[in-house]
């Protein structure tokens, strides 16, 4: 369906931005039809309804989560989801309006039905046999129009705690993009959400945009609109509707993941869900850790690692050179993740059963000097589990590398090859427009060399997608790379999954089987 949209200006401390001398910037807000019940497409899609059947508890509770929706203008400000209409108690909901007046009464006149949509499908709940959303059981609402939340992260101390509330919200799904941003206000707008992601450890979950009608103002038009291009941010495609495709407009990889919907605004409610019931599991200990699987940095990691690859993923843009895409600056042959898909589409049983895992610490760590390639561990140690993940510690001295080494024994007896996803990610931070960025790289060894690697130089995300490893030693190799100067600690999240290959048996594209 065709997109709504209204002309709205993007504030920045309290004064209005235009795109230099063009229309101030647009919110854009998108429609579509209602989804279907739970037993079927997209939950099983997705996973959840193998979640659920796993794990009943797992529905949200104890999570604050906001959801963030553009107003209409100029038909009024209407950003507010119908609370009844998600079969959520009006009690739970929190409302920022356009000029920051903070209420706890749904106001009729503010309801859209966009807002009640995404709504429905993030955390409805309307019991009995009608379909609930992903996390129907939230703590508490936060819904903020998307010029007031925008305004309030640009404050030299944001707080994203409304007054009355205790908790600032954990997930924040932005259903919205502001169309038209140049490049200045592209890289002023990472900045804010960036910032507040990395220091309020806020998971930003956002909409890409619906295409063509929906691109940036640069001097290479993006798909990817804002805030969803933001480095922090996960930023999400739609796997089956209307889409925009990556990369961003500086070549980074962008959407970070896929999920089914008519259209982006409708996906990523999906992902924010998702994350919710991650989170949960997290605050509950189910990943041996109340603090580390609660990260922003090992969530994305463990929905990025569980996404399911359609059969025509790929991460080399040598498949479908046709695409525009091979005009961006900075495009590489091969990068972290597909334009289209990202890692792949959303698999929340699939990274629920990453957290189970459990946090394994690196088998060794060590320094290279100079820009040398690592080479493979080869100290005598116990092996890894082969499905895990580690919210890992780095520092490097000036002029060094610094490894952290992860190492693996594939036994022959469970199959006869092996299947692998690796997924890395960390958090940047901005002063100013300058961003403020960490080179993490990742490889996989074996005692021949390289079989595998990651290493763009321009993303916080690295993943290493392969099939049919014979079996053998491997040593996955995490790589900060060393700067001029001494770089303080800094942390990544990894997580790893290794499935065997069992003859006679169908091996899906994301490495696992029926």
């Amino acid at each position: 369906m065709a997109g709504q949209s209204g002309k709205a200006a993007l504030a920045s401390r309290g004064v209005l931005r235009r795109s230099g001398m063009s229309a101030l910037l647009a919110l854009a807000a998108m429609t579509g039809t209602l989804p279907v019940a739970q037993g079927h497409t997209p939950w099983r899609r997705i996973g959840l309804t193998q979640l659920r059947a796993a794990a009943p508890e797992l529905n949200g509770t104890g999570i604050t989560v906001a959801q963030v929706e553009a107003s209409l203008c100029p038909h009024g400000d209407k950003f507010e989801p119908n609370c009844a209409a998600t079969g959520q108690p009006s009690f739970k909901f929190t409302f920022i309006n356009c000029s920051g007046t903070v209420g706890v009464k749904p106001d009729i006149r503010a309801q859209s039905a966009h807002a009640t949509r995404v709504g429905w499908i993030f955390y409805g709940n309307r019991g009995g046999n009608v379909m609930t959303g992903v996390c129907p059981d939230v703590s508490h609402i936060d819904v903020w129009n998307a010029q007031a939340l925008y305004r309030q992260l640009c404050r030299a101390s944001p707080s994203l705690i409304p007054p009355g509330q205790i908790a600032a919200p954990a997930v924040i799904n932005q259903s919205y993009v502001f169309e038209d941003a140049a490049t200045v206000e592209i890289r002023s707008v990472d900045a804010v959400f960036d910032n507040y992601a990395a220091r309020h450890n806020t998971l930003f979950i956002s909409a890409i945009g619906n295409g063509l009608a929906m691109t940036t103002e640069t001097g290479w038009p993006s798909q990817v609109n804002p805030p969803a291009d933001a480095y922090n941010d996960l930023a999400v495609a739609t796997c089956n509707g209307t889409t925009g495709i990556g990369p961003a407009c500086d070549g980074r990889s962008k959407p970070d993941i896929s999920a089914p919907g008519t259209e982006t605004s409708y996906a990523a409610p999906l992902v924010s869900g998702a994350a919710a019931l991650l989170l949960q599991a997290g605050k509950e200990g189910l990943g041996g850790s109340t603090t580390a699987d609660t990260d922003i940095r090992v969530i994305k990691a463990l929905l990025l690692n569980g996404a399911t690859k359609p059969a025509d993923w790929t991460n080399s843009y040598t498949i479908y050179k046709h695409v525009y895409i091979f005009n961006a600056p900075n495009a590489f042959t091969f990068t972290p993740l597909d334009p289209r898909y990202g890692s792949g589409v959303l698999n929340v049983y699939h990274a629920y059963e990453g957290l189970l895992a459990g946090e394994h610490s690196p088998t060794a760590s060590t320094t290279l000097n100079g820009q040398s390639m690592p080479t493979a561990y080869t100290y005598a140690a116990a092996p890894q589990p082969l499905k895990g993940w580690n919210l890992g510690a780095s520092n490097t001295r000036a002029g060094s590398n610094r490894l952290h080494h992860y190492l693996f024994v594939l036994p022959k007896t469970a199959g006869t090859s092996w299947n692998l996803t690796a997924t890395l990610d960390w958090n940047v931070t901005w002063a100013g427009t300058t961003l403020l960025m960490d080179h993490f790289y990742l490889y996989l060894l074996n005692a021949s060399g390289e079989v595998a690697w990651s290493k763009s130089p321009i993303d916080n995300v690295q993943q290493i997608h392969l099939n049919k490893l014979a079996p053998g030693t491997y040593d996955l190799v995490v790589m900060e790379h060393g700067s001029p100067v001494p770089i303080p600690r800094s942390h990544y999240a990894l997580s790893w999954d290794f499935t065997p290959v069992y003859p006679g048996r169908r091996t899906l594209t994301d490495g696992r089987h029926r």
